[in-house]
């Protein structure tokens, strides 16, 4: 119904677990370390837990769309079965036949497929949706699933994702022996205040609404409060939010329309116990948010001569990116997502980057970001896509971007125009950026000529003064919208660089090559 009053192409808070919408906060990066940790250790289970509501589903459409295209996977969404059941289920996701009826008939058909499956190379996962509905001699039987392995190593990879009352499950007696395979677990708490304000810059930008409608400070306080950090609240809410602000014909969303949408959706008994807390909050809680630093390039500044005592500079030619298709081709750009394989899609987009640079091999750097980020950063990149129509996710290389169009190259096809619309539409926010690194300051323990690389390049900047580097460095990220920590990470060297020189490939303006 406001998908047009506010410019999005969808509704940015929809509850279905659409992976594109994912949020990386820091929780739930480090679920996605823990399931790629156990994933590789092949060792025993993999345990996700969370309450109602906190991304699971998502998260694990995520997990199975990041996997390698050979492997395998059986995805139970509907545990309540017996063991038989939950065999058969396993065993028609992997296309498996099965003679007779028996649970052996059922485990020995599965063992064929893990030993065939292991001979061609290939892993087998096995992920159970909400777990916890699990009955316990079921869970067992899972168990034993895990027995199915090589002298070496398992057979199949089984995580569990669940409410919070899995873990209370594994504690019971029966359950010991489960429990302690477990070499991977993790539980999703909640949303931060800062979180849920990052959470709601995120979707609206993916719906394309990003600078088209506003949630006020106070509005993300009150979402804060009264959906207590669960992101499928956090949807609930702000989506009811948004279409009071099409009635009004706002574009941006008070608290007070959060808190009418908040008693609508959750009753009015919560929204009374939450305005008691709300009483509390005031203007010194609002200028006390923290806003999370954007990645931006700083104001023009000029290129240092070809003298300058500044080592490291890049290639004055790099190679140059052919002509691209003369009009915007979305339907192709789709299509070319949707059929190209993962990994030889990843392979062409870095080769293609680091082609526009020249040897040697680059810095990579995978960052969660924008589109408006991306510009400021000038950088070609890779960006990371999902596509309805595929489980897993593809690779392009983003050569030129503009307020509308884009330059993309798929897999090894010369390069062509796309809207910036559907490019965004279909981007995870995953993008890694090459970049060179001449003075190896990314690398643990700087050397002093590094260090005195730094303070090099620094001066030429206007950044010079008695004070300790670090001290020059933090004056540096504050003026450029970087955490002013002093240290120089990966982010930093990009804008850096950035920066000081002009040999360095670039986006090109309008996503167009003239």
């Amino acid at each position: 119904m406001y998908e047009t009053f506010y410019g999005f192409t969808e509704k940015p808070f929809n509850l279905t677990p659409d992976p594109k919408y994912l949020y990386l906060s820091p929780r739930h990066t480090e679920a996605v370390a823990h399931l790629e940790f156990g994933r590789r250790e092949r060792g025993g289970f993999i345990l996700i837990t969370g309450e109602v509501g906190t991304g699971k589903t998502t998260l694990a459409r995520y997990f199975l769309g990041r996997l390698p295209a050979n492997t395998a996977t059986a995805v139970v969404l509907y545990p309540a079965l017996s063991a038989v059941e939950l065999l058969r289920s396993i065993l028609d996701d992997l296309r498996v036949p099965v003679s007779g009826n028996s649970l052996k008939d059922h485990v020995d058909a599965l063992h064929r497929f893990l030993l065939q499956a292991r001979s061609e190379g290939r892993d087998v996962v096995l992920l159970i949706d909400e777990a916890q509905d699990l009955a316990a001699d079921v869970l067992e039987q899972v168990r034993l699933l895990s027995n199915l392995e090589t002298d070496t190593e398992k057979l199949i990879q089984i995580v569990l994702m669940g409410q919070s009352e899995l873990r209370q499950l594994l504690e019971r007696t029966e359950l010991r022996q489960l429990a302690q395979r477990v070499t991977a677990r993790y539980h999703l708490e909640p949303l931060s205040r800062d979180e849920i304000s990052d959470y709601i810059r995120h979707r609206l930008a993916i719906a394309g609404g990003e600078g088209k409608v506003a949630f006020t400070a106070h509005a993300i306080d009150a979402v804060h409060h009264l959906s207590t950090g669960i992101p499928r609240l956090v949807n609930s809410i702000c989506d009811r939010a948004l279409l009071a602000g099409y009635v009004k014909g706002l574009r941006e969303i008070n608290a007070g329309m959060v808190r009418l949408s908040a008693q609508e959706v959750m009753g009015a008994r919560r929204e009374r116990r939450h305005v008691r807390r709300w009483a509390w909050v005031g203007t010194t809680a609002a200028i006390a948010a923290l806003l999370v630093a954007a990645l931006a390039l700083p104001r023009t500044l000029r290129a240092p001569e070809a003298t300058a005592p500044v080592p490291g500079d890049l290639p004055a030619s790099p190679t140059p990116t052919p002509a691209p298709t003369p009009f915007p081709d979305d339907s192709r750009f789709e299509g070319s997502v949707a059929a190209i394989p993962r990994e030889a899609s990843r392979r062409a987009a870095v080769a293609r980057i680091q082609a526009l640079w020249g040897e040697p091999v680059l810095e990579q750097s995978s960052l969660r970001a924008h589109l408006d980020q991306v510009r400021r950063l000038d950088l070609p990149v890779v960006l990371e896509l999902f596509h309805p129509e595929r489980r897993d996710t593809a690779f392009v290389a983003l050569v030129g971007l503009g307020d509308r169009e884009a330059q993309v190259v798929v897999g090894d096809a010369p390069p062509f125009l796309v809207s910036a619309t559907a490019l965004d539409r279909l981007w995870t926010r995953q993008a890694v950026f090459l970049w060179r690194d001449p003075a190896g300051l990314a690398r643990p323990g700087a050397s002093p000529q590094a260090r005195a690389f730094a303070r090099a390049a620094l001066e030429l900047l206007g950044y010079s003064g008695p004070g300790e580097l670090p001290e020059i460095v933090s004056r540096f990220q504050r003026d450029h919208d970087l955490r002013p920590d002093g240290v120089i990470g990966g982010r930093t060297l990009m804008v850096l660089y950035g920066a000081g020189s002009d040999l360095r490939p670039r986006l090109k303006a309008g996503g167009r090559i003239s």
